[in-house]
């Protein structure tokens, strides 16, 4: 049952990058908020709303295009409607002569866009902007923020059904339930026993916890990228989140424990952002391309991991121009690589890839990614469909650059043989390491003898790799891939810890 109910989810997801599932969270909450008032049931009048939304927007906007000249760096479009819906959400609206509201609502607009280009390190920006943006304005003009999303409880649908999906796409449901149990915990035992029922009340239907662990907790760019420092994180950020938290007689707010957790993020996350110059491309197979860079200055990755690229676009479709893409090249080489896939009508961001040129550049970001190499000597099998074959092509690289031989078999599906890349790579891995390659094909038509036909599948695995009971299996392609072999492996008896899968937010 849940099977049927994840499938159309995750197919929705696959083609939505997580910054255009965030629109879309707050664009739907502002339009049910001007519903609700047209009937009389929102907290302020709809035209008061409207207002304060297109002035929030347009100060927003203005900031971001001057920074963005001033400083000479491309910036996600995306990012600044983001940020504009959410300070329209949580900051009150304002009616058009209310002077002092009408600042309110500006300021914390450019403060919070500021704070991307001002309060950045490397380029890449270390406060959340909404929550810095709604502190200045609070503290400089005392128009702090009410979070009125969160009391709105004819919205909750919306604020947990959006919030659910943003988790789905972007994985972080353990950070959001360590955050959410820390708030809870921080409230209760703070309280007596006759106060809980009205404490958990309080908090679920007339609080910020929801909507900002949703929408603000989970934003990549000031939160950790691994496991570990990410819990870490959401702990901070719940406990200090709770209306019971302080220091004297100085309450903590959501918007000022989202900055002090962001502080915490910058301290373990890396602080540096790439600038990429493009030297070369070269066609690894039909439709498929690297494009290799030259950086200012050493990346430092464990092969699988993966980079924000973000791309200088004069114009950018429903996606935004900012992807995500696994590193296809191995540490030791010294030049970076990218690899990617092109199918008929791409997206805004894929032409604006095909028309880069030597000498063009790139920026990368956001460092992150747990899909690499054990460091023990477990036997290993690799299973990757398409353009999810580059982390395996950084991974072998580095077994070649380093002489390092692991007992590893790679399951390698396409739906044609001309769509095979980095066979090179491979050949020389099995030559050199014996490393050892399975070619399934899904189109039946071809004449190859060493591929096997049809797609890979539990025959083919047992087949070809009998002790594959005693392996630990990495999974890289499509999200709709991905969870198939999880099923696959499953009725296999593998071990849900002996499964590693390729995930990071906005595959493509």
């Amino acid at each position: 049952m849940m099977d049927k109910i994840l499938k159309p989810v995750d197919g929705l997801l696959n083609h939505i990058t997580m910054y255009r599932l965030v629109l879309y969270y707050v664009g739907a909450l502002l339009a049910g908020d001007f519903a609700l008032g047209l009937f009389g049931l929102a907290q302020h009048d709809p035209a008061q709303l409207c207002f304060s939304v297109a002035l929030i927007a347009a100060a927003s906007w203005s900031v971001n295009r001057a920074l963005a000249l001033a400083f000479r760096v491309p910036a996600n479009a995306e990012s600044v409607w983001i940020t504009a819906g959410i300070i329209a959400l949580i900051m009150p609206p304002v009616a058009a002569g209310d002077v002092k509201g009408m600042l309110g609502l500006a300021l914390a607009s450019a403060a919070g866009i500021a704070s991307k280009f001002l309060f950045a390190i490397y380029r890449k920006h270390l406060f959340n902007p909404v929550a810095l943006g709604v502190v200045v304005s609070a503290y400089a003009l005392d128009a702090p923020a009410t979070w009125w999303v969160g009391g709105t409880v004819w919205l909750l649908p919306i604020v947990v059904a959006g919030g659910l999906l943003i988790l789905r796409k972007v994985q972080r449901f353990e950070m959001f339930a360590v955050y959410a149990l820390a708030y809870l915990a921080m409230t209760v035992l703070t309280a007596t026993p006759d106060m809980y029922g009205d404490m958990l009340s309080q908090t679920f239907l007339s609080s910020p916890m929801l909507f900002a662990g949703f929408a603000m907790l989970t934003e990549p760019m000031t939160a950790p990228a691994a496991k570990w420092p990410s819990l870490g994180f959401g702990a901070l950020v719940g406990a200090l989140s709770s209306p019971a938290a302080h220091i004297g007689d100085f309450y903590f707010t959501s918007e000022v424990a989202l900055l002090l957790g962001n502080v915490f993020a910058w301290a373990v996350n890396p602080k540096y952002r790439f600038k990429l110059t493009l030297e070369r491309i070269e066609k690894t197979a039909a439709g498929c391309y690297d494009y290799v860079f030259r950086t200012n200055r050493p990346v430092s990755f464990k092969p699988g991991q993966y980079l924000d690229w973000t791309l200088h676009s004069r114009r950018s479709d429903d996606r935004g121009n900012r992807r995500t893409f696994t590193i296809a090249s191995s540490p030791a080489e010294k030049h970076v690589r990218l690899g990617v896939k092109f199918y008929p009508n791409p997206s805004a961001y894929k032409q604006s890839l095909l028309n880069l040129k030597p000498g063009d550049v790139v920026y990368g970001a956001q460092l992150a990614g747990e899909f690499t190499l054990p460091e023990g000597d477990d036997k290993l099998a690799f299973i990757a469909g398409g353009i999810g074959i580059t982390p395996f092509r950084s991974m072998i690289q580095h077994m070649l650059d380093m002489g390092e031989r692991r007992d590893v078999t790679l399951f390698y599906g396409n739906n044609k043989p001309h769509e095979i890349a980095y066979v090179d790579v491979f050949n020389r891995a099995e030559d050199e390491l014996g490393l050892r390659t399975v070619y399934a094909i899904a189109d039946h038509a071809h004449t190859e003898t060493n591929f096997y036909k049809g797609f890979i599948d539990a025959d083919l695995i047992m087949r070809e790799m009998p002790d594959y009971a005693e392996r630990l299996f990495y999974i890289s392609g499509p999200r709709s891939m991905v969870v198939k072999f999880e099923k696959v492996l499953a009725e296999l008896g593998i071990a849900k810890h002996r499964i590693k899968t390729d995930f990071f937010p906005g595959f493509a």
